[in-house]
């Protein structure tokens, strides 16, 4: 069983990899931080809803004569609006690295692979369970 082609498996391994190259970028940023004229980088992130949704919609059914079919849109309070704001000065050699930020998005970037990694963990361990191995 080739178990990258579930979804759950396919978006963890998606996300690990683009967390490590994020990593990566931005080693490479603290790495410049001296360099006269360097400007920071990093990756774009990307569109894992999208990745979910691959046609196979699921529709809601009534299952008794009492229910009613939605028609409300649910608000999606999970939606970040994104607000580009310096809150940081340049550094005096004038390059755009700022030690503070990098190291903020690579806590926040460690912090998401280690999620990333217990969730991939504890799907895996429940496909063994429910296989019998390991009893």
């Amino acid at each position: 069983m080739d178990l990258n082609k579930l979804d759950i498996f396919r978006l963890t391994n998606s996300k690990m990899g683009w967390l490590s190259e994020r990593q990566t970028i931005l080693a490479q940023n603290i790495a410049n931080a001296d360099t006269p004229g360097y400007r920071s980088k990093d990756l774009k992130s990307p569109d894992f809803s999208s990745m979910l949704n691959t046609g196979r919609d699921i529709p809601v059914t009534k299952t008794s004569k009492g229910h009613l079919m939605g028609t409300i849109k649910r608000a999606d309070f999970r939606t970040v609006q994104e607000k580009s704001r310096d809150i940081y000065e340049m550094n005096p050699n004038e390059n755009g690295v700022i030690m503070e930020e990098q190291l903020i998005k690579v806590n926040d970037s460690n912090m998401n692979y280690k999620l990333v990694a217990n969730i991939y963990k504890k799907n895996l361990s429940m496909f063994k369970i429910a296989l019998g191995v390991n009893r």
